[in-house]
């Protein structure tokens, strides 16, 4: 029947009553109602629950958190990004940085991402969000370039038995020298990527097949840049002579290795072939100025204290965990009489020394 002019007066002060039963809803009500959701999986819910009550009490930081956590759990990173920017708006989040970080990752701003990460990391995490970031930084300085100092991040997780194929590939991609993330690579190259990575766990969990896969490796990609190059890092400790032929293969395929121009470098320093490392040494250190490895072989062929000081004192600032360079420094420190530095430089060596595995590359 046609409703009358005051049955629908009376069916819209229902709706009217309705409408302010929910808005009256209070803040600890949503909030158990969202966390309710989360708990059981209702994500959609959840997230609605958790925007009416953050509309409330917009300081609500773990509110903010788990929110973020929702878009993350959905690949939404974009819009969990912006929860996780609030909750370090109002605290101080190891966890909360950690997961900024990696949506700053999924949506490819690589620079925050790693400034993030590092900021999270300086932090106790949580183990299952620590291992995640540890990666993602490693596979952050991998692709900026920074190779040294993204192997001090991959070590950890290889000791700690990690077989993630991400990892396995990022490590590749670091041990052949390329600035690139396993995303990125051409599928063409995804084998090579993955044996570089399996060949280098090998070697910095100390095992004994670790030769025989680097051997394969060169055998399998004799052309590919980077591959001897790592294999003779790998030599250097146990036979610098092959060391040495294995740099020269690299540098006839791919001339602007720098890495392996500066390990030719020392191996030729050693040999007492000071001229002709002295050529490998400046060419490498001018090509790349950030790498640390350049810097220290340079300043090995300096006769001036003042400039090799120079050299190393970037070299140690770019790798700050190589104690090499701080023996070094040591020396020459102590050289140009400056002897209160040269003792900090020994301490820092032997401090540094004693946390070293000496089973892989450092």
């Amino acid at each position: 029947m046609p409703a009358t002019p005051a049955r629908a007066l009376r069916i819209l002060a229902c709706c009217a009553l309705a409408v302010s039963l929910v808005r009256a809803a209070t803040f600890e009500e949503l909030a158990a109602r969202a966390a309710a959701a989360r708990e059981t999986d209702q994500v959609p819910q959840a997230i609605d629950l958790y925007h009416q009550a953050l509309q409330l009490k917009p300081e609500w930081s773990e509110g903010w958190f788990y929110l973020g956590t929702l878009y993350y759990d959905g690949d939404q990173y974009a819009d969990a990004r912006q929860s996780f920017a609030q909750v370090v708006k109002l605290a101080d989040n190891p966890a909360a940085w950690a997961f900024l970080g990696l949506c700053e990752f999924e949506t490819a701003d690589f620079p925050s991402a790693q400034e993030h990460l590092k900021k999270s990391l300086q932090h106790p995490l949580p183990p299952e969000i620590d291992q995640v970031a540890r990666l993602h930084e490693a596979l952050l300085l991998t692709r900026l370039g920074l190779f040294d100092q993204a192997r001090h991040w991959y070590q950890p997780l290889v000791q700690g038995g990690s077989h993630d194929p991400t990892l396995i590939a990022g490590l590749g991609l670091n041990a052949l020298g390329r600035a690139a993330l396993p995303r990125e690579i051409p599928p063409d190259q995804r084998d090579l990527a993955a044996a570089a990575g399996q060949a280098v766990i090998a070697w910095m969990t100390g095992n004994a097949a670790a030769e025989s896969a680097f051997r394969a490796l060169a055998a399998a990609y004799p052309n590919a840049p980077g591959v001897h190059a790592l294999f003779g890092t790998y030599l250097l400790a146990s036979n610098q002579e092959q060391a040495a032929v294995e740099l020269r293969r690299e540098l006839s395929i791919n001339p602007d290795n720098v890495d392996a121009r500066a390990m030719l470098a020392l191996l030729l320093i050693q040999s007492g072939q000071l001229a002709e490392a002295s050529t490998y040494a400046r060419k490498a250190a001018e090509d790349r100025p950030t790498s640390p490895a350049a810097q220290y072989a340079y300043a090995q062929t300096l006769t001036d204290p003042r400039q090799a000081a120079e050299h190393l004192e970037i070299a140690e600032r770019l790798d700050p965990s190589n104690f090499e360079y701080h023996i070094a420094l040591a020396h020459v420190y102590s050289k140009m009489g400056r002897h209160d530095d040269a003792r900090r430089e020994r301490q820092l060596s032997i401090q540094l020394a004693s946390q070293s595995d000496p089973r892989g590359p450092s």
